[in-house]
């Protein structure tokens, strides 16, 4: 199991399953001050949606012969 933040720069490597890849987020989420606060499902759904919308906007930009 890898973590790996936004800038690439892996945070963690760990082996092992489900349980100890738990563990060791916690451990992460903890030690850089993280509240372990859950995250809104609806927040991430909006937030997937929107990038798939961006992801098909981009890409009908092609189709239509608009460079993308």
């Amino acid at each position: 199991m890898f973590v790996v933040d936004k800038e690439g720069k892996v945070l963690a490597v760990e082996a092992g399953g489900p349980a100890a890849t738990v563990e060791v987020v916690k451990k992460l989420v903890d030690s850089m001050g993280g509240d372990g606060e859950k995250v809104d499902e609806n927040e991430v759904e909006d937030e997937k949606a929107a990038e798939t919308a961006a992801e098909v906007a981009d890409v009908a930009k092609g189709l239509d012969g608009t460079p993308a």
